[in-house]
Order: structure tokens, then sequence, then C-alpha cells
């Protein structure tokens, strides 16, 4: 239920954000010009463009970390003060929905701010109540005071917690602002600067890119479903999604994805064109439909992915074991599979980190592997000598 819950609360805010703020992924042409972004894209250029774009996304995966906190706080802050502005206007009798209301957003937004704030604001709400009802003996006041106690108490729980939480990298960081906290978007210098991000600064990045990578710059969209945007390029007809993580996926191997991970019958979607014109960057919406889940499940090519995996070790295969050292598992990897040569490469390149962040980098010690598919999932079984 809770899993459902959020979907439909994320169709209310996907909804919203993308018919209103398109800037919030948008490069702008300050992003475009960014030094910092055009100095990365020379480090991550390959030898090819299914090099470029796996290192892209391999760079963002090791490099960026997600930004818990700023993902809710924009959205807590909305909620918060659309209460304020609605507790002001209704008569005192209907003030009882708020704080059920307030708890609600909480719980759903699903990571430790919102318990923490919640026990700030239950200790705030006591506390304000007793003072309160011993020196006023009126129902109306109490309600009204306990309502207020509630709604700023919540917004000085968020910038406190914003405080405690990013002190640290302030001191690291010493342009770093709390008040990046709250905005819906950021420009490319400061995510690369803080190394903080959520999905709409990846895509913004991502789209950055692959903007001063390639020279047509009609082919890169983005794509967006409930709570979440990704970056995509077309390529010799051919749609590739870079999604904060590797490995690079086709269009419609990442639909698929997050159609199952959502659990939705019908998932919609929507794509938007990125279109550049007299040196104005705009998008323009394409594509929106709702896509029901793919009930066959994909089979791998798991002798072919075996050998080029024990090629890229330099291993003979030999073992006399008859059981695995180590069992990985990479959960749902069976679906971002496509037979496609750019997919491939960075599925190979993916496996290559798990088996040197597993092992190590004592990938040497290797003595034979085997990759197998497990329903959804993919699976390495490793000897080791």
């Amino acid at each position: 239920m809770n899993g459902k819950i959020k979907v439909k609360l994320g169709y209310i805010k996907w909804w919203f954000l993308r018919q209103l703020f398109y800037k919030q992924f948008l490069p702008s042409e300050e992003d475009l010009k960014s030094g910092e972004a055009r100095k990365l894209l020379k480090v991550l250029t390959g030898g090819s463009y299914k090099e470029t774009l796996t290192n892209i996304v391999e760079w963002q995966e090791r490099n960026i970390q997600y930004w818990d906190e700023r993902a809710d706080m924009f959205n807590l802050l909305l909620v918060l003060s659309t209460i304020a502005f609605v507790f002001v206007l209704l008569p005192v009798q209907q003030y009882w929905w708020i704080l059920p209301l307030i708890i609600l957003c909480f719980y759903f937004s699903g990571n430790f701010l919102p318990y923490f704030i919640s026990a700030l604001l239950l200790a705030t709400e006591v506390i304000v109540a007793i003072v309160v009802f011993v020196y006023v003996a009126n129902t109306s006041v109490i309600i009204m005071t306990i309502g207020l106690s509630v709604i700023f108490g919540s917004i000085l729980s968020l910038l406190l917690y914003d405080i405690l939480k990013y002190r640290h990298l302030k001191r690291v960081v010493p342009e770093f602002r709390f008040g990046d906290s709250f905005k819906i978007s950021l420009p490319v210098e400061k995510i690369l600067q803080y190394r903080l991000a959520i999905c709409r600064d990846y895509a913004k990045l991502t789209a950055t890119l692959l903007m001063n990578f390639f020279n047509s710059k009609d082919s890169i969209y983005f794509i967006s479903i409930p709570n979440h945007v990704a970056t995509t390029i077309e390529i010799k007809n051919k749609i590739y999604v870079l999604d904060q993580r590797l490995p690079v996926m086709t269009r419609e191997k990442w639909i698929e994805y997050w159609n199952r991970k959502l659990s939705c019958k019908k998932m919609p979607v929507q794509e938007y064109k990125l279109i550049v014109e007299n040196g104005r960057i705009r998008v323009k919406e394409f594509s929106r439909k709702k896509l029901r889940i793919v009930s066959n499940v994909p089979q791998v090519d798991v002798g072919t992915l075996t050998d080029k995996i024990a090629s890229k070790l330099g291993i003979n295969q030999m073992s006399d074991k008859l059981e695995p050292d180590v069992k990985i598992i990479l959960k749902h990897f069976a679906l971002l599979y496509d037979k496609d040569e750019t997919v491939e490469f960075s599925l190979l390149k993916t496996i290559m980190n798990k088996l040197d962040s597993e092992l190590c980098n004592n990938t040497r010690k290797v003595t034979k592997i085997e990759a197998f598919q497990d329903g959804l999932d993919l699976a390495l079984a490793v000897y080791i000598r």
C-alpha cells in the first residue's frame, strides 16, 4: 500500500512540476558554456560513442551521491506553505485534518528525515498545548496554537536539520549554500562542485555533456515518469537512456524496468525533445502515453556474456571446485539486457566494476566465472584459486 500511494502522489507532483517547471532539468546557456563541464567531458570522451556514453554514466555513479534530503525538502515546504495558507482562511472547526495530513506526508516520503521532524513536532505540540491550556481555557485558541506550532515547527525543523546535516560539507566546500537544499533546480557548476544530485540534476548534467559532445543537438531528449526524469539520445535510429547508473539502456528496456519497479498496470510516460533555436534552449513535448507491463521475461545470452567476461579477465575457465567461492547477484539486470553493442559494452563494464568492488581488485585470483540468469536477475558464479 505504501508503494502504491507514493506512486499516486508522484503522479500529482509529476504533472504539476512537468507542466510548470521544465527548467528544473533543462540546461541553460550558462550550463552549456560551463568550463567545469567541458573539462569533465574532455576526460570522459572515449574512442567511440559507446565508450563516451558509458563513461558519462559511470562517472556519475562513482562520483555523485544522491541528495536524499533535497528530493523531499521542496515537497515538504510546498505542502507546509499550502497548509499554512489554508489554515488562515478556514474556520477553526476545520483544522482537525491538518495534523494527520502532515503526518501522512512525512510517512510516505520514506526516509529518516520525516521521522526526525515528526519527533520534534510532537514534542513542540505537547509542550505548547500544555502551556496554552494552563493559561488560556479557550478551545479555539488552543487549536490555533497547536496548528501554528506544527506548521512553523515543521519549517524550523527542516531548516535546522539542513544546517546540522551539511555543516561538515560547508567546511570542505565553503561555497555550499544551505538554501540550495530547497531549490528545484541547480546550475551544472554547483552540481559538479557539491557532487550531490537528484534525478533532474543528473538529467541536466547528462544533457549538458551530450550537447557539448555531439554536433547534432536535435537528437537529445528527456524521458519522464512520475517522480523521475532521465536523459536520452538517439544514435543510428536507436534511443539510449543515460540514467545515473550503469548500464546504458535502450529506451524500451528502461521503460519496462521502471514499469515493473513501480508495479503499475499502466505507467504514464512523457518525452520531450531538446531544441536549440537562436541560441536559446527549450523543450517540446512530442510523446505522451501510458504503457503496460510486458509479461514475458527477456532471455539473456549468458554464454556469450560469460565468454566476454572471461576474455576481459584473461582467465582460462578451469577449476576443480564443485561450488563457487562467491556468488554475485545483479538485481533486475536481465531486464536491462539488450542485444545491442552499446548496451552490452556498458553492461560488461558494470560487471567488471562489480567484480572489482566485491573482490577488492583481486580479480587475478579468479580461475573460472559463469554468468547465468535467475528470473529478472543476472548472477555471477566466481571460482577463486
